[in-house]
């Protein structure tokens, strides 16, 4: 099956191969009755990707992700394959564009769906065993003339008999052992399903020259284990029960030692007992044993040391972008050759911020409006690390109350730490502030110190990830500092700092909208919006999102009009909708109780109002989270 390119799902791996489903799983279940049940299928895509080089110029390539090949044994087992290959794709295909590769996902060029017969190794009638097993004696050999040979297998391991093991007379017809919905011939897929209806845990190994693992089970370890051997002659394949699997994998030598093996890893042993120690350790096919070590009494406690990362950041930034969005004109793309059709160009045309310190305090929200937003944006931004650094530099000096004399007088404890002082005590104090914060012992009060060049300041906006970041890295080349960052991929990043300055996206921590963010706080916990404005009826009109017409403001002369756009303006063509006439009442209000004088003002204080409900979401939020 080959979709080929030009599909119309094909700009995004994700929506295509949801869109795609359907028809591959149709297709599959189709193939699954005309081969008479049991396929194997392998699916692939082609994709093409482009990375930008340094110079500007582009690079494409179409690599081919393939995805391994998945058995179905039974119909309704091609639903929970997909489900499963799907996403592994989609692993693979990000892994080629995460980690800073600059690989971008166009569209995927063409999809793949390879299908072939399976027909896994199952058991029939007898076979006799290869002369070099027979001289082990080490397997019972159940000479049936049915496809039961698996039956007979446990049979023989289960009423185990000294004479003659190999005569099927020689074991009970009536055996106990449920095989309901179990094919015969059996293959090895179905062995878990034996073991849970007879609650038996059974391996099974193969014989090519050397032992093959086919089944290791999963069963708990306490329960015994039935070793089988699958052997092969021809296209025709037979259980067989191991009786001796240490006589199996190792022939006595000439001094009459043997080894003993594990029948989880197949490694042997030269004494019983290192065997048993090793089983407690073992993990099975695949993995190598590791030995529990316990720590010793007095060193068997874990304790957090870090009391330094507890506290808060002496200044956090809270800031927003507006953008113009510019048409982008040009001829139609061809759907050959792309999907991605570019509409719109934004342009970073106003910002706002406001630094909160650790104590709640702030200065005015800082605002501009012009060109070179975000450039503007970021040398500000270097500004304020410049006036933190010198604060950090010229701590303030403590200031006691007679209460916090009293306190620390007799203060027993290490407030960082809480281990007792023993007469191990200095005066702890916020260096921002001057609050006495505690006694403390004198190593403790050392790590709490701030370094002017290396604390952290956090600059955080809502979706910076998905919006704000791609402002900010148009601009981040012209500014100087150094720069380093944590990307999912090429276009989502999930911090990047600049200097002491780290972006964060507070919807990274808040997963929700910031309009339902301000909903669910009550309207005396906007201390900072309060500030601001403590006109009480003003207030409460921006104590919701406000609506703004993003498609609308595509120049600079839209900020000179002197009247609120009509509702229709407000239309998005990102969600394909307007907004509501209750939302536009609202917006009139806002225009009129603020006395906005052009469509600047109210974008202004659009902006402002959205980092002053930021800083007291988020603010509240650190303070819950302390």
């Amino acid at each position: 099956m080959d979709v080929p390119q030009g599909h119309p799902q094909g700009a995004d791996p994700r929506t295509f191969l949801e869109r795609v489903e359907p028809q591959i799983r149709g297709k599959l279940e189709k193939e699954f009755v005309a081969l008479g049940g049991g396929l194997k299928f392998q699916l692939a895509i082609k994709v093409e990707l482009v990375k930008v080089n340094p110079d500007g110029s582009e690079e494409f390539m179409e690599p081919i992700i393939r995805h391994k090949q998945e058995a179905v044994l039974q119909e309704s087992e091609i639903a929970t394959a997909l489900e499963e290959a799907f996403p592994r794709l989609q692993e693979t295909l990000e892994k080629l564009t995460q980690r800073g590769s600059g690989w971008v996902v166009v569209q995927v060029r063409t999809l793949w769906l390879d299908i072939a017969r399976y027909q896994p190794l199952r058991g029939g009638s007898y076979i006799p065993l290869p002369k070099k097993l027979q001289d082990k004696k080490a397997v019972v050999n159940v000479k049936n003339t049915d496809d039961q040979c698996l039956r007979w297998a446990l049979r023989s391991a289960i009423f185990q008999v000294a004479k003659d093991p190999q005569r099927p007379a020689k074991y009970p017809t009536v055996d106990g052992l449920d095989f309901t919905g179990v094919d015969a011939p059996t293959p090895i897929s179905q062995i878990d399903k034996v073991e849970r209806q007879n609650d038996l845990a059974i391996n099974v190994f193969g014989w090519d020259k050397g032992i093959i693992v086919h089944h290791v089970s999963k069963q708990p370890e306490d329960m015994p284990r039935i070793n089988l051997l699958l052997i092969q002659k021809a296209d025709k394949f037979h259980y067989t029960w191991v009786k001796d699997l240490n006589r199996l994998l190792h022939d006595q030598n000439k001094n009459g030692r043997k080894k003993h093996f594990c029948e989880r890893c197949l490694h042997g042993y030269s004494r019983e007992d290192l065997l048993e120690s090793h089983r407690s350790e073992c993990q099975g096919i695949g993995h190598t044993a590791v030995r529990v070590e316990m720590p010793q009494e007095g060193k068997n406690k874990l304790a957090f040391q870090n009391h330094h990362k507890q506290l808060p950041a002496p200044y956090i930034v809270y800031a927003d972008f507006e953008a113009l969005t510019t048409k982008v004109e040009g001829p139609e793309l061809d759907p050959a050759k792309s999907n991605t059709q570019r509409t719109q160009h934004h342009e970073a045309c106003s910002y706002c911020y406001v630094v909160v310190r650790c104590d709640g305090k702030t200065e005015a929200p800082v605002e501009y409006r012009g060109s070179n937003a975000a450039e503007h944006f970021l040398r500000a931004l270097q500004e304020e690390e410049r006036g933190i650094q010198k604060a950090l530099a010229n701590p303030q000096n403590m200031r006691m109350t007679s209460e916090d004399w009293e306190s620390h007088r007799t203060a027993s404890r290490c407030h960082v730490c809480d281990k007792p002082l023993e007469g191990d005590s200095v005066k702890d104090h916020c260096h921002i502030t001057g609050k006495y914060r505690g006694a403390a012992h004198n190593a403790c009060n050392l790590k709490l110190q701030l370094s002017p060049k290396t604390t952290t300041i956090p600059v955080v906006f809502h979706n910076l990830r998905g919006y704000d970041s791609h402002l900010l890295m148009q601009a981040i080349s012209k500014v100087e500092g150094r720069v380093s960052c944590i990307s999912n991929n090429t276009e989502k990043y999930i911090s990047f700092s600049l200097g002491q300055l780290r972006f964060i996206d507070s919807a990274q921590f808040l997963l929700a909208s910031l309009d339902k963010l301000v909903s669910a706080n009550k309207p005396e916990a906007f201390h900072i919006t309060a500030r601001y404005e403590p006109d009480h009826q003003k207030r409460t009109l921006l104590l919701r999102k406000g609506v703004y017409p993003y498609e609308y403001m595509d120049s600079w002369e839209r900020f000179e009009e002197t009247k609120l756009p009509p509702k229709e303006a407000f239309y998005s063509k990102l969600t394909d909708a307007n907004i509501s006439d209750s939302d536009y009442a609202h917006a009139q209000r806002v225009w009129e109780t603020f006395g906005c004088q052009t469509l600047g003002n109210y974008a202004d204080l659009y902006s402002r109002t959205d980092v002053l409900l930021l800083a007291d979401v988020f603010e509240n939020f650190r303070k819950t989270s302390q």
